[in-house]
């Protein structure tokens, strides 16, 4: 019997790698990505089945070697021959226990490697990967389906030959046996949900098929820390070993959980549980209740309620419904689940993101930032943008200088939009949002390769921000995304990081240059101002003077006319009356001194009416005279 069940260990070994090869090869060349996944199972079990299947070996050498000697030792009575060590008459002992300490321990770790590594690896591989049609689903259908039934009819055999027995080596072989019967029905199941119509079933399967492969690493490394502080009592045979998982065996058999649970409630309770009729009824009753339950949880799926502001697009079997493709804000009714799916979007909700940067993570850090300067970054991580530069300046040589026409900027530019076609916006593109970041940034770059650097950032921001809306809008219909975009902003436009204090000495530099032009021309206009107001003031002045000086010359030549008349006349008269002028005219401007005499009583009267002069009144006079 024990010869017997080392075969059945062996073919478990066999068949664990006839399948595991076949399926990754039949599902790298069809694209499973369910079908390659659930490979990784068998490649554990595979190797499970090697240590088991030594295991066994070991143990059939020590107990054929234990019979060979009891032989002997009843064949020679009395003889001392064989009364030496332990050590010495059971070789196949000691091999086995060496075998046990170190090899299993090493192997269980390798084990827990290789499924630690498998389930990242598979994790970091699906997590870009796209729904894609498989190739040849009906052969890869009927393989899977043939290994589900191979697999569960050896498994099955082997599991309940190893429970009559108690082989605790033989258990955990045919629970990777029925493990790989299960996932391979499983992946049975996903090929055939591609082909009615769900194309992401299979990518969703193998996800789950690399998270229960991490849960396996971690139910493996648990073993192995417990195996370090278990205690041990020799020549105790211990009921399991620890390359044996309970996961596994659960999900190959889920009939033994119900065993499990009679144990600990035997155990807990003191008594047969068990051998009760309410336990034979749930056990009994148990499919039915979960079938029921699933009833219930499919029924569910039948009433959907749309949120306020919400819309949801309504398909049969990854079809649109006829006359209820958009279900608005309300209560619905549809068939239930896989049959009927809904994809509901805030269609009423304004949705943003940026172009030019990737924000920072904490909110605070933007908060902080109360005066943004080009020499600081204000998010986690800015894109340096191509645009055009008009400023290229030919040399001397008539050569133009070697800086090219082009320049850098940093852009921070939101972009604000609404679904406006909910069902052009699900089933055209996979990923709607991330086409739309992508069409947008490439229509800013389309945009800023033709326009000129300091007038995109200064007067023809205004103009850049309706021409990119309008852009990204025809872009946009043309993909059909059935999105409507409300606002394009330029709130953050400015040279790199790295050059923005260069550049500000420059433009420091061009400002200050202005300043001093426009200073000298303003200096220019107030003198020339100067200059004619002087000009036209001194030709008034000459013009003024030679009208005077002619005015004068005739007046004078029109009053020797009459003079000579009036001396004609009267020569004495006109004689005093010219010397009395002249003497008004001579004395008008001089000091004037009044000298009385001494020795007369004469009065003087003076005209105090006008004021008189301090220098006149304060005269010291000699009145001794």
């Amino acid at each position: 019997m024990q010869r017997n069940l080392t075969r059945i260990g062996l073919v478990n070994l066999v068949l664990l790698l006839l399948a595991g090869a076949v399926g990754l090869f039949i599902s790298r060349q069809s694209g499973s990505y369910a079908g390659q996944a659930g490979m990784a199972f068998l490649g554990a079990g595979l190797l499970v089945a090697i240590l088991s299947w030594f295991q066994m070996r070991l143990e059939d050498r020590e107990r054929l070697e234990k019979l060979e000697l009891e032989e002997l030792a009843r064949s020679a009575k009395g003889s001392t021959l064989f009364d030496t060590g332990d050590a010495e008459i059971f070789p196949a002992q000691r091999a086995r226990e060496q075998f046990e300490r170190f090899i299993v321990p090493g192997v269980t770790f390798l084990l827990f490697v290789l499924q630690a590594v498998g389930a990242v690896g598979l994790w970091v591989w699906l997590q870009p990967a796209m729904a894609t049609p498989l190739r040849q689903p009906m052969l890869l259908l009927a393989l899977f389906g043939m290994f589900a039934l191979v697999l569960l009819l050896i498994g099955k055999y082997g599991a309940k030959l190893a429970q009559l027995d108690n082989q605790r080596l033989l258990r955990p072989g045919s629970a990777y046996v029925l493990l790989g019967s299960a996932v391979s029905f499983v992946i049975a199941l996903g090929i055939g949900a591609v082909e009615a119509g769900f194309p992401r079933v299979d990518l969703y399967l193998a996800r789950g098929l690399a998270i229960l492969l991490g849960v396996a690493a971690v139910e493996t490394l648990i073993t192995l820390v417990l195996e370090v502080y278990r205690p041990r009592v020799k020549g105790r045979v211990e009921s399991r070993v620890i390359y044996e998982s309970r996961l596994v065996g659960l999900l190959g058999q889920p009939a033994g959980l119900f065993s499990t649970v009679a144990q600990a409630l035997d155990y807990q309770f003191g008594f047969k549980v068990s051998d009760t009729w309410f336990y034979h009824f749930v056990q009994r009753s148990a499919g039915w209740v979960v079938l029921g339950q699933l009833a219930i949880l499919l029924l569910s799926t039948c009433v959907v309620f749309i949120d306020a502001g919400e819309e949801a697009l309504l398909e049969r079997w990854g079809r649109p419904v006829a006359g209820r493709e958009i279900l608005g804000p309300g209560v619905h009714f549809k068939a239930p689940w896989p049959m009927d799916e809904i994809y509901r979007e805030r269609t009423r909700e304004v949705r943003s993101f940026l172009i030019g940067l990737i924000p920072d993570e904490d909110p605070k850090k933007e908060r902080e930032q109360k005066t943004m300067l080009w020499t600081v970054s204000h998010a986690k991580e800015e894109f340096n943008m191509m645009v055009a530069s008009r400023d290229v300046r030919p040399s001397s040589s008539g050569v133009a200088d070697q800086a090219p026409p082009v320049n850098l900027v940093t852009v921070n530019i939101p972009v604000q939009y609404e679904i406006r076609d909910l069902r052009a916006w699900a089933t055209q593109h996979a990923a709607a949002t991330n086409h739309l970041e992508r069409l947008a940034m490439r229509e800013v770059n389309l945009y800023l390769v033709g326009v000129d650097f300091f007038e995109f950032m200064s007067s023809g921001a205004e103009t850049a921000a309706k021409a990119l809306r309008a852009n990204i809008q025809k872009a946009a219909d043309d993909a059909k995304l059935g999105v409507n975009i409300l606002f394009v902003g330029l709130q953050g436009v400015h040279p790199p990081v790295k050059v923005g204090k260069d550049f500000n000495a420059v433009s420091a530099a061009g400002q200050e240059k202005e300043a001093f032009i426009e200073r000298a021309r303003a200096y220019a206009i107030t003198n020339a101002i100067y200059a004619r107001a002087e000009a036209t003031n001194r030709i008034r002045l000459a013009e003024s003077h030679r009208l005077r000086v002619v005015a004068s010359t005739v007046a004078q030549a029109a009053q020797f006319t009459n003079q000579a008349k009036a001396y004609q006349q009267s020569p004495e008269v006109y004689q005093q009356r010219a010397y009395l002028a002249a003497l008004v005219r001579g004395a008008s401007g001089a000091r004037k001194f009044v000298l009385t005499s001494t020795n007369a009583k004469e009065v003087v009267t003076l005209n105090l009416e006008d004021k008189i002069r301090t220098d006149l009144l304060d005269v010291n006079v000699d009145r001794t005279r």
